[in-house]
């Protein structure tokens, strides 16, 4: 569920107390167009503040806003339980009793004046309008979970391939990916042809089971804790760079499943409250016309972000490390060289 449409939902089913509650928060006191409360760990009855219509909250004994600098009742959920933001909206959902993966509601005058309180423009969403819905485990039991020798000669471990759960799909002939949220839900699974040589009338990649993909951070429900750690999210753009990645230990690192960043994966990024590194492959910045750099490529994505968030690029300035199409993380001594020489501060 997006943030606005829960938001929506709150003020509509008047459930904000229900999560005051649910959220430890004291001396609940509804003031008419407003709500007034105390910290779980704080003495003040009247510290925090939270209004109805749109769900501002004000924090006066402590800083609840997100990377964003919104301070509302996500922000606060987010701060009192320690979460991720869409943990926050999904512990919201469950005691709200609503379904995480939803449709939306109908629109109603309210809803709809609410949602006209909060329109945004958007701009080269990249499919941003797709749908994340998570879908059956037990189409894994059909798929198994299988090692390749294709995946390990690419630098893809045992091991590795164990833990992120791949496996093969006989009708297709493809090595299986299944795709996760952050939260852990499988929403999709991916298929790798199973052969090395690929004709160019064949799909290398395709969805066996469709996915929002533009709605998804794949590995991120494993890699977030690393993330953290090291303060630092390391963006590729195949799922198989962040497997390659872990194989090495490098473990604090996500894959768009694409070449350009959607509305979405940038917000979620963003929430991680770390510093990011594009780490896109060689030869997606090559201008078709000219053969040239098209730095305008790079620069749309990195104006995407918010001026204040640190945003690093890995870049073969000197384009004799990297092959066409070849991805940082390919060869691990080539990726250590790009990131101690390479990685350029573009943004914060």
């Amino acid at each position: 569920m997006e943030a606005q449409e829960l938001k929506e939902r709150i003020i509509i089913d008047e459930k904000i107390i229900d999560i005051l509650e649910a959220l430890g928060m004291h001396s609940i006191k509804d003031k008419g167009n407003y709500i007034t409360c105390g910290m779980p760990d704080g003495d003040n009855p009247k510290s925090t503040v939270i209004y109805k219509d749109n769900l501002h909250v004000e924090a006066y004994t402590r800083n609840i806003k997100d990377a964003y600098g919104h301070s509302d009742i996500i922000s606060l959920v987010s701060f009192v339980n320690n979460t991720y933001f869409t943990e926050s909206i999904k512990w919201i959902c469950d005691v709200c009793g609503y379904d995480y993966y939803g449709q939306e509601i109908p629109q109603s005058r309210l809803a709809a004046w609410v949602r006209n309180m909060w329109k945004v423009a958007k701009e080269g969403k990249c499919d941003d309008d797709e749908k994340l819905l998570p879908i059956n485990e037990d189409i894994l039991h059909y798929f198994g979970r299988y090692g390749n020798p294709l995946f390990y000669k690419d630098g893809i471990s045992y091991e590795t391939q164990w833990e992120f759960e791949l496996g093969y799909d006989l009708y297709y002939h493809m090595i299986t990916i299944p795709i996760r949220d952050e939260l852990g839900f499988l929403v999709g699974v991916k298929g790798r042809l199973f052969k090395e040589v690929v004709e160019e009338w064949e799909s290398k990649y395709f969805y066996i089971q469709p996915c929002a993909k533009s709605k998804v951070l794949y590995g991120l429900h494993k890699t977030k804790p690393y993330i953290l750690e090291k303060k630092e999210v390391i963006v590729f753009e195949a799922e198989k760079s962040v497997m390659k990645a872990w194989s090495h230990g490098i473990r604090n690192t996500v894959a768009i499943g694409s070449h350009c960043l959607s509305d979405t994966q940038v917000q979620k990024l963003t929430h991680l409250g770390v510093d990011i590194v594009i780490a896109y492959d060689e030869g997606v910045e090559i201008d078709p016309k000219t053969g040239k750099v098209d730095k305008n490529f790079y620069r749309k994505e990195f104006d995407k972000f918010l001026p204040s968030q640190k945003v690093y690029c890995i870049y073969d300035k000197s384009k004799k490390i990297l092959d066409k199409k070849e991805s940082p993380i390919d060869d691990i001594d080539k990726w250590y060289r790009l990131y101690n020489e390479y990685k350029f501060k573009v943004r914060g």
